[in-house]
């Protein structure tokens, strides 16, 4: 970052008594974070101001990484550092290749007759669906209702009285 750039939030996150949207940090994806203090209120609301502007139905709880969601919902005091951000973002990419890691030894132990091909979340969901649906020469029985036990009976007498 420049040393403007820098300034320039430095200055936003002063707490100056005219000033109603204080910040509160931003992350590696350029959303800022800023308090705002109301008068009566017992908490500062919290708010997002995203780096680009999005249609309404594409934000939601994860575009923002997990420690600014905890600071926005109040259940953690202070904001999150970049450096535990930047934890975090190497977390990600060690699961990630541990994850990519398993899946080849997988494949390997399996062998090339057991594996199949990669499906898509909408391949895996038909071939599910396929599975447990009935054939098409599926009759269904007649059904009628248990015939009643004598506790039953007796449980059904006393909620008539």
């Amino acid at each position: 970052m420049g040393l403007v750039w820098r300034l320039y939030m430095q200055w936003k996150a002063l707490r100056l008594p005219w000033r109603r949207d204080v910040l509160a940090g931003a992350d590696f994806d350029g959303n800022m974070y800023f308090e705002r203090f109301v008068r009566g209120a017992h908490r500062p609301r919290r708010l997002v101001v995203y780096r680009e502007r999005l249609p309404l139905s594409e934000y939601s709880d994860t575009t923002i990484p997990v420690q600014w969601q905890a600071w926005m919902r109040h259940t953690r005091a202070q904001p999150p550092a970049l450096a535990e951000l930047a934890e975090d973002a190497r977390r990600r990419e060690r699961v990630a290749a541990n994850v990519e890691k398993l899946a080849r030894a997988e494949a390997s132990v399996a062998g090339p007759s057991e594996s199949a091909p990669a499906l898509g979340p909408r391949e895996q969901h038909q071939q599910l669906f396929q599975k447990a649906a009935p054939g098409e020469r599926f009759q269904p029985e007649n059904w009628g209702p248990a015939a009643a036990s004598g506790a039953d009976r007796k449980d059904r007498a006393r909620r008539d009285r």
